[in-house]
C-alpha cells in the first residue's frame, strides 16, 4: 500500500482540521457563555415589568413565541397576557422573587422559585404563594423569557 498523499489532499486535511478546530472552539465560547447572575437579573426584570405593567419592558423582554402558564391552568401568549395588563383587566402588585435558582443549558437556562402572588382580575383579588418555573433563551438581541409557568402551593386551613 502506498500511503503518499498530494500536497492537495495534505492541505485539504489540515483545512478540515484547523476548521474543526474553530467550531469547537467557537461551540465552546457560546455554551456556557451565560452566567448565572445575568439570567437571575433577567428573572427579577421580568418581576419587575410585570409588577409595574410595563408594556414596553414586556414587549423587549418576552420572546416572541412567549408563553405564560398561570396557575389557574389558564395559558396565555404573549399578546394576550400583555394585553390584559394594557387593558386592565389584570394587575399584579410587585412580585418579589424568593428561593431561586438557575439551571444553565447552553444558550438558555431555567429558573425557579417562588413568589407571593397578590394580583387583581376583574375586580376579583387572587392572593397566595406560588412555585415558578422561567425559561430563559439567549437570542442576537440578549436575554429573552421564552416560558413562565406557576404553580400555586396550597395554604394549610
Amino acid at each position: 500500500m502506498d500511503f503518499r498523499m498530494s500536497f492537495f489532499q495534505v492541505a485539504l486535511v489540515i483545512a478540515l482540521l484547523f476548521f474543526s478546530a474553530l467550531g469547537v472552539q467557537a461551540e465552546s465560547s457560546r455554551v456556557g457563555a451565560l452566567s448565572k447572575s445575568e439570567v437571575l437579573d433577567t428573572a427579577e426584570r421580568w418581576a419587575s415589568v410585570v409588577g409595574q405593567a410595563d408594556i414596553a419592558g414586556l414587549n423587549e423582554l418576552l420572546h416572541t413565541d412567549y408563553i405564560h402558564v398561570h396557575a389557574t391552568a389558564l395559558v396565555e401568549s404573549k399578546a394576550k397576557f400583555i394585553e390584559a395588563l394594557q387593558i386592565g383587566a389584570r394587575k399584579y402588585d410587585p412580585i418579589k422573587i424568593e428561593e431561586s435558582n438557575v439551571r444553565i443549558f447552553g444558550d438558555s437556562a431555567v429558573v425557579t422559585g417562588k413568589f407571593v402572588l397578590k394580583a387583581t382580575t376583574r375586580d376579583r383579588v387572587i392572593e397566595g404563594i406560588n412555585r415558578f418555573a422561567l425559561f430563559v433563551v439567549s437570542t442576537p438581541n440578549g436575554l429573552r423569557i421564552a416560558n413562565f409557568q406557576a404553580t400555586a402551593i396550597p395554604q394549610a386551613k
